[in-house]
């Protein structure tokens, strides 16, 4: 699972109401604690270098994390391309990118960054380290389904000391039903029956930010091209056979059905952006008019495979305790 859309997406000033009890990260004890220490970490260390503030922040998580029994909880920087922060349940790490965290210029410190930038970066860790609890959820409902801990294995790739140790432990609080549909339907976009477009992004996430960049008013258009194509031989060999098996299918839940929207949209979106490419692939000095037509293809494209990503289970649900935290850190650095 991954943050792989930066920031888009995320609605700041509001969050979609949760019925269910509150687990790990979602708890305001540990989002207040979370928040109080970056706060600290912000006003009054500026030349702190950006390792740093990420391994801070990551250790009062990873405190949190340890009392509500999720083990073994990671972290590690790369610098290779791809977003700021990424959770890597196979590896279980989450994996930072501290170049990423400005689009402005290469921060190597607190300072370099503005009020919105870190802001960003607090909510992005926080997003990713939630995606550990979403899989400890995960794991503890199929072990109560009755799925040894090599099933749970074939069907996640989740590591298998982390879901022996997570087979070994006591959790004080019973799930309820809410928490338990919850994780089912987590389970299904993510591992399961559903999880065509997370697999996607987490593959290619340059694909995705070879849209965004195609879209942008002044982008070199053949840089596309590969990934053009990638999406092209994704929707042809996956994305269409899922569409016609889930518009045949029986009794599709409220989530299901929303999500097959969302997947025709997708499908629409790159049908007509491959259309567009066409009209201007190997030509020399191409129409601008039909320039400028793939550019709106690809925002449509982008924004078609965004609205998609947010909504699903897990991604909704990291996005919105991501939100919180961001609210919160807003509000207390905030200038009167």
């Amino acid at each position: 699972m991954g943050r792989l859309l930066g920031g888009r997406g995320q609605v700041v000033g509001g969050a979609p109401v949760v019925q269910r009890v509150s687990y790990g990260l979602d708890r305001q004890a540990s989002q207040d604690k979370y928040v109080d220490d970056a706060v600290k970490l912000w006003t009054k260390q500026p030349g702190m270098s950006l390792k740093n503030f990420a391994n801070a922040l990551l250790k009062v998580i990873g405190v949190e994390l340890k009392g509500y029994g999720v083990p073994f909880f990671g972290w590690t920087f790369v610098s290779d391309a791809g977003a700021a922060g990424l959770f890597d349940s196979k590896a279980w790490k989450v994996q930072v990118n501290v170049s990423k965290f400005s689009d402005r210029t290469t921060p190597k410190t607190l300072k370099d960054l503005t009020v919105a930038e870190v802001t960003d970066v607090v909510g992005t860790l926080y997003h990713e380290s939630r995606h550990t609890d979403q899989d400890v959820l995960i794991i503890r409902v199929q072990l109560d389904q009755q799925k040894t801990e090599d099933q749970i294995f074939a069907d996640t790739k989740i590591r298998r000391d982390v879901i022996k140790a997570v087979a070994a432990s006591k959790y004080g609080d019973p799930l309820d039903a809410d928490q338990i549909a919850h994780a089912k339907r987590m389970f299904d976009v993510m591992y399961g029956a559903h999880k065509e477009l997370l697999e996607f992004l987490m593959r290619h996430s340059a694909a995705f930010e070879a849209l965004d960049s195609l879209a942008a008013p002044a982008s070199k258009v053949s840089a596309a091209a590969t990934h053009i194509k990638t999406f092209g031989t994704w929707q042809s060999a996956v994305l269409q056979p899922k569409l016609k098996q889930m518009s045949a299918a029986k009794n599709l839940t409220a989530a299901e059905k929303a999500l097959l929207q969302r997947l025709q949209a997708i499908d629409t979106s790159l049908t007509n952006l491959v259309a567009g490419w066409k009209k201007v692939a190997g030509v020399k000095t191409p129409p601008q008019a039909d320039v400028d037509d793939l550019r709106d293809l690809a925002a449509d494209a982008r924004d078609a495979i965004s609205d998609a990503y947010v909504k699903l289970e897990g991604e909704e649900d990291a996005f919105r305790v991501e939100g919180a935290v961001k609210r919160a850190f807003a509000a207390k650095v905030a200038k009167p």
